[in-house]
């Protein structure tokens, strides 16, 4: 197993992402929302040894990473295809964030790399869903939503640990994400004490199936 290095871009809207620093707490880079932090968080990834394995929580794009926000701090896109193919080079990576599956096809310096689906992960996320894609409100509260990214976060943080362990090579994470995914969708759907449980599976179901692995053609 390769070294393992989080970035996480943290704003109010990412803290929930924080529970994987309570999991894994070396090479940990927080990256604030100021142009320092954001330039710093460029050099620890430069500085990353190729063939380690990168992991990126926070939001993002088809085009690329966005940074974190505050009032004062607009958020920007300060990795993508261009700057991401030198920062990623044969390196393994995982992105969790939005519409990172498309991102990726971005990518080919990476040895392999993990991006995911459009992550309804907070209520205005919902509302940009429905308003200028599907026309449809889902019934999902806020509670919802936090038991959604609960669910997933856990299921990846299992994946990494058995990938951290030696018992699973990077190609087969997906694997062990879908495995706990559908897990966390069987429980949920048998909790008769949570009301929308539909709703929240068929969102654990997105998340599953949209998924997206790819892998350097190059990369033996």
């Amino acid at each position: 197993m390769s070294e393992l290095h989080f970035i996480h871009a943290l704003d109010e809207t990412t803290s929930f992402l924080s529970v994987f620093q309570e999991h894994f707490q070396s090479n940990f880079f927080l990256i604030e929302p100021n142009k320092d932090s954001v330039d710093n968080s460029i050099k620890y990834i430069q500085e990353i040894p190729e063939h380690s394995t990168v992991v990126f929580l926070g939001h993002g794009h088809s085009t690329g990473l966005y940074t974190p926000e505050v009032n004062g701090f607009e958020k920007y896109t300060f990795i993508d295809k261009l700057n991401g193919n030198e920062l990623f080079v044969n390196k393994k990576v995982i992105l969790l964030s939005c519409r990172s599956n498309e991102f990726i096809s971005k990518i080919n310096s990476a040895n392999q790399i993990i991006g995911f689906g459009n992550i309804l992960s907070s209520p205005e996320e919902l509302r940009v869903e429905a308003d200028l894609e599907t026309g449809h409100y889902r019934n999902i509260s806020k509670d919802d939503i936090s038991y959604f990214n609960s669910s997933y976060c856990s299921a990846i943080i299992n994946a990494i640990y058995n990938y951290k362990s030696g018992s699973y090579n990077f190609r087969q994470i997906p694997h062990l994400v879908e495995f706990y995914i559908n897990q966390k969708i069987n429980e949920t759907l048998l909790r008769k004490d949570i009301k929308n449980r539909v709703e929240i599976a068929r969102l654990l179901f997105e998340f599953r199936n949209e998924m997206l692995f790819l892998k350097n053609s190059q990369e033996h």
